[in-house]
């Protein structure tokens, strides 16, 4: 009977066995050659709503200094049309992120986000803006001890649902810190595999062409005639755009 075990003790493509193929020896050799994720290796950018000017809003998002990685919920109902009950998705549940920050001594933290949730409701009036007006969008990017994107997940629609009270004790020294419940609509995430070390896009075709633009377009008028468009005004055709490459010659 065969045993389907996570880390295989022997190399079946191989028939190799060993000390090598051990489970904790492939668990090492797995760390070593990739290395697991660290929780302190992030970094947090959205952008205010217009209306909103929080200063140095590079500096304010610096002092983030805790933040979640969305997680999904469905809610199920129990169906059943033979024998015993399935539990059937039907809706998917967004919960609300949670964002600590340290303040600054000019308080430029909280005012950010007193402002902000002042835009949702104003504090004199009472009426509600707009959904639209106070709605931003924002990004989590998950790096390697290298600060290299590994993982990218955005978050539509945020605004502030919740803003923490901060206590305030003359028996303490600690820093001040303000915890922001972040609601959105739903999030996306995009893993990303980094460039190697010192490896760059190649970009030769653009750099021809913004060296002897003009040559570039009579190249392209002469080897596609009217297929390619005029590039000048952007009405290129897609099959100029794949096929330039090979036949471009400048």
């Amino acid at each position: 009977m065969a045993l389907n075990l996570p880390f295989s003790t022997k190399d079946i493509t191989n028939n190799v066995t060993g000390k090598d193929q051990k489970p904790i020896n492939q668990f090492i050799s797995h760390i070593k050659s990739g290395g697991l994720a660290r929780t302190n290796r992030y970094a947090v950018m959205f952008t205010p709503p217009a209306g909103i000017n929080p200063g140095n809003l590079q500096k304010i998002l610096l002092f983030c200094d805790q933040i979640q990685l969305p997680g999904t919920n469905y809610s199920t109902t129990q169906n059943r049309m033979f024998g015993e009950f399935r539990e059937v998705p039907y809706e998917k549940i967004y919960d609300n992120i949670t964002m600590s920050f340290y303040v600054d001594v000019d308080m430029k933290v909280k005012s950010l986000f007193d402002d902000w949730s002042n835009l949702i409701s104003n504090p004199v009036t009472k009426t509600y803006n707009y959904y639209n007006t106070y709605i931003a969008d924002m990004r989590i990017e998950v790096q390697d001890i290298n600060d290299k994107t590994r993982y990218d997940v955005t978050l539509f629609e945020c605004y502030p649902k919740t803003i923490s009270s901060i206590q305030m004790d003359y028996a303490s020294k600690d820093v001040m810190k303000i915890s922001i419940g972040m609601q959105y609509k739903n999030w996306i995430a995009s893993p990303k595999s980094p460039l190697a070390d010192g490896q760059k896009v190649p970009t030769n075709l653009l750099d021809r062409m913004t060296q002897n633009f003009s040559g570039f377009q009579e190249t392209i008028n002469n080897t596609l005639g009217t297929r390619a468009g005029n590039f000048l005004t952007g009405s290129a055709l897609s099959y100029g755009v794949t096929k330039l490459p090979g036949l471009l010659k400048f």
